[in-house]
C-alpha cells in the first residue's frame, strides 16, 4: 500500500540513500546525512511545538511504497518573516514619446520584494523507478491534507517555485546568459544559499529594471518556463487554484506561482468524519483519508464507503496503514479531488 506520512529520526538512513539518486538539480534538498539529520529534527520540533501559527516550521513527508521509501517532500511555513523573499516580477510598460507621438508596449524584469510572510511547498522527489502510479499526486497533495487538518499552522497565502528550464545536459539559459553576471558563483552554490532565505540576492542584482527585449534571444524563450519535469506538478497545482503571479526566480527563471490557503480545493471540502473498519466489503467510493493527527499525520488513496456525512467504512488494511481503528475520526474530501 502506498502511504504518505510524516518523517521520523529512524528515517535517517533511507532518506540519506534515497537523496542520492536526486542528482544536482534538485538543489533545495538535502545533500548529505548531516542534513538530512537537521531536516528531520526541524521537521518533528515543528510537529510537537505548543503554539498552532506558523513560525519558520517545516513539516517534512516521505512516500512509502510496501514500508520502503520512496519519495520526499515538504512545506516550509513563515518565508520572508526576517527577512523579505526576492523575485523578478515580469510586468508591462508602455513607452511613449510625445515628439514623435508613438506608444508601445514593452515587458520588463524588475527586482521585487515580498515583505508578507507565506507558505511554501518545496523539496518534492519520487525515486525515479517509483514514479507513476499516482505516486507524484499523493506525495504532493498529502502536503494540502496536512495544511487542511491544521490550517491555523500555516500562512495566508501559499506559494510554490516550479523549477525552472533547463535542456538535456542540465543547463540553464536563464543562469548562464544573464542572472550568472550578478554573481561570483556557480549556480548550485547560489540556489543552495538562497534556499529558505534569498535576501543576499538584492546586495548583488541592480534595482533598475530590465527590457526583456534586450536580453539574448534564448533567455527570452525560458523565461518563466517550467522544467519539462515540473509538468505534471504545474497541472496538479492549478487544479487546485494555484495561479502564475508573475513572479520569477531570480536563478532560473522558473515560474511562481501561488493560492490563498483557505481557498484550496483540498483545504476547502475536508471533512471529519468517523470510521467503521470491516473484514471485507465490496467499497463504491474511492479518494483521500488522512489520519490528521500532528505526530502520527498519515494519508492513503484508498477505497471506501461513504455511510452518511458523518461515517465511513474501510479495510482493516487501510485501518492498518493509518494505525486508526473503529470509532476514531479521519478526514476525507467530500467532492471529487
Amino acid at each position: 500500500m502506498q502511504l504518505v506520512r510524516l518523517v521520523k529520526a529512524s528515517d535517517t538512513s533511507e532518506l540519506t540513500k534515497l537523496i542520492k539518486k536526486a542528482g544536482i538539480g534538485m538543489t533545495t534538498m538535502p545533500k548529505n546525512r548531516k542534513e538530512v539529520e537537521e531536516r528531520i529534527r526541524w521537521s518533528i520540533s515543528s510537529s510537537n511545538k505548543k503554539t498552532k501559527n506558523p513560525n519558520k516550521d517545516t513539516y517534512l513527508f516521505v512516500l512509502e511504497n510496501n514500508n520502503k521509501i520512496i519519495g520526499i517532500s515538504a512545506i516550509y511555513t513563515s518565508i520572508s518573516k526576517d527577512k523579505p523573499s526576492v523575485f523578478f516580477k515580469l510586468k508591462k510598460i508602455k513607452l511613449t514619446s510625445t515628439t514623435y507621438n508613438f506608444e508601445k508596449d514593452a515587458d520588463i524584469l524588475k527586482l521585487h520584494l515580498i515583505h508578507k510572510p507565506y507558505s511554501e511547498l518545496g523539496t518534492i522527489f519520487i525515486n525515479p523507478s517509483s514514479r507513476g502510479r499516482g505516486r507524484g499526486s499523493l506525495l504532493s497533495f498529502a502536503r494540502l491534507q496536512l495544511i487542511a487538518s491544521h490550517q491555523s499552522r500555516f500562512d495566508e497565502k501559499t506559494l510554490v517555485e516550479i523549477r525552472g528550464w533547463k535542456d538535456k545536459d542540465n543547463r540553464s539559459y536563464f543562469w548562464e546568459s544573464f542572472s550568472k553576471a550578478f554573481f561570483n558563483l556557480d549556480f548550485f552554490s547560489v540556489d543552495r544559499l538562497s534556499y529558505i532565505d534569498n535576501h543576499f540576492i538584492t546586495e548583488s542584482v541592480p534595482k533598475f529594471p530590465f527590457m526583456v527585449e534586450l536580453l539574448p534571444k534564448r533567455v527570452q524563450k525560458v523565461l518563466g518556463k517550467p522544467h519539462p519535469n515540473a509538468m505534471p506538478a504545474l497541472s496538479m497545482l492549478a487544479k487546485q487554484g494555484f495561479k502564475a503571479n508573475g513572479l520569477v526566480d531570480i536563478l532560473d527563471g522558473g515560474p511562481c506561482m501561488e493560492v490563498k490557503t483557505s481557498k484550496i480545493p483540498i483545504v476547502r471540502s475536508s471533512r471529519k468524519v468517523t470510521i467503521d473498519v470491516k473484514r471485507a466489503i465490496n467499497f463504491s467510493d474511492y479518494g483521500f483519508i488522512v489520519n490528521f493527527s500532528l505526530q502520527n499525520f498519515r494519508v492513503v488513496r484508498e477505497n471506501y464507503n461513504l455511510i452518511n456525512k458523518n461515517l465511513i467504512e474501510i479495510s482493516q488494511k487501510t485501518a492498518k496503514a493509518l494505525q486508526v481503528k473503529s470509532g476514531d475520526k479521519v478526514r476525507i474530501n467530500i467532492e471529487n479531488i
